[in-house]
């Protein structure tokens, strides 16, 4: 079963591509994907194998990484997802696939 069909929400991801040289980010092009997103905290282990809290967790219908930044809803006017309220980092990202490895399920946690 193919989780796509349950995925409703529009979201925004903002790829991080590099620094700016002044403590902050360059990001490609934001793109709009339909996703679930849940509004929950849900203890996950970090990249460095910390236990850290979300603030919500996204069912993504592609990789997403560590580091980038996705927010609810279509803000694909917004070049920059520090200069608006909402959009969340990528603290966490999972990757599992069912018994016969025929579908994926990609959660991110924010």
């Amino acid at each position: 079963m193919s989780l796509s069909r349950l995925m409703h929400d529009d979201a925004t991801h903002w790829v991080v591509t590099g620094s700016d040289g002044y403590g902050g980010f360059l990001y490609a092009t934001p793109v709009k994907f339909k996703t679930r997103w849940e509004d929950k905290s849900v203890l996950f282990l970090s990249v460095s194998g910390e236990e850290e809290t979300s603030n919500a967790v996204v069912y993504v219908p592609s990789a997403v990484a560590v580091g980038d930044f996705l927010g609810l809803g279509d803000l694909t006017a917004t070049a920059d997802p520090g200069s608006i309220a909402g959009p969340f980092r990528v603290r966490g990202y999972n990757r599992s696939t069912d018994l016969r490895g025929l579908n994926s399920i990609m959660k991110a946690f924010l």
